[in-house]
């Protein structure tokens, strides 16, 4: 899956948060589960690398930067069409 459809899945209450968040980082904390997914933001200024032991294979982090918040912004905009 991409950005865009992860976005698409996550929670709007999650997604104005992010957007809103002066922190560096955002790591997408993604459950998934047989009935579909859950998504969670973490917003930090702490980076830390993910366990590949431990790894999901789902969650990810990502910079808070103009193009991040211009991708979440897009999905907003979108879900009041």
């Amino acid at each position: 899956m991409t950005l865009l459809h992860y976005l698409k899945e996550t929670p709007t209450k999650e997604l104005n948060r992010a957007l809103n968040s002066n922190k560096e980082y955002l790591f997408f904390n993604i459950s998934a589960f047989n009935i579909g997914i859950s998504i969670f933001i973490k917003c930090t200024n702490i980076y830390k690398d993910i366990n590949q032991n431990n790894w999901n294979g789902y969650d990810f982090w990502l910079e808070n930067d103009n193009t991040t918040n211009y991708y979440i912004q897009q999905e907003l905009n979108n879900r009041k069409k």
